[in-house]
């Protein structure tokens, strides 16, 4: 787990014109998916499948529980498209009227739990792929910055991975990468 200043990405949501944050997420993080393919595959048998298409699940509070919609080749989607996508799938998905290919077939997810109010959490690798990320509430709240303690806004971030495919060093490093990207202007 970490935390990651949550200023920039807000301030980029506020000037995009308050997409949905999993639009911004998706943006960021596939990047990082092929920059570390091994958390965008899934096994076969023996075998890595490192895939090479994005098709990037994000979870769905629904009132019949939680869901996950899929954003098939998010990596030729624009923000802006990224936040219409996000939008009409979560809109589908707790209308019940989501297609099922709109609700499987993930190469990695997303699960903003900060949506429904929570922080941290213990994300589930979904069947079928190797990792997960889950973004936290980034309320105001007493942090050290450049030696002062100021309140600030932070996201937590949990990240679970397949430990037959992924081990803790590479991990840490995609942590980092991921920490990084999320803060980035």
């Amino acid at each position: 787990y970490g935390e990651v200043d949550a200023e920039p990405l807000l301030a980029a949501r506020d000037a995009a014109g308050k997409p949905p944050l999993e639009a911004l997420l998706i943006a960021r993080i596939v990047p990082l998916l092929q920059e570390f393919p091994v958390f965008n595959a899934s096994i076969s048998g023996d075998d890595v499948l490192e895939k090479l298409h994005y098709d990037i699940g994000f979870a769905v509070d629904t009132p019949e529980g939680l869901m996950v919609a899929v954003i098939h080749d998010a990596d030729q989607r624009t923000v802006d498209e990224l936040g219409t996508e996000v939008r009409r799938l979560a809109d589908a998905a707790r209308g019940r009227s989501a297609r099922p290919e709109e609700l499987h077939g993930q190469t990695f997810t997303i699960s903003n739990i900060g949506a429904v109010g929570g922080r941290y959490g213990t994300p589930i690798v979904p069947y079928g792929t190797t990792a997960i990320v889950s973004i936290g509430r980034a309320d105001p709240r007493p942090i050290v910055r450049n030696g002062e303690v100021v309140v600030g806004r932070e996201f937590p971030v949990s990240l679970s991975y397949d430990h037959r495919v992924i081990d803790g060093g590479t991990g840490r490093v995609f942590m980092g990468a991921l920490i990084d990207a999320l803060a980035a202007p």
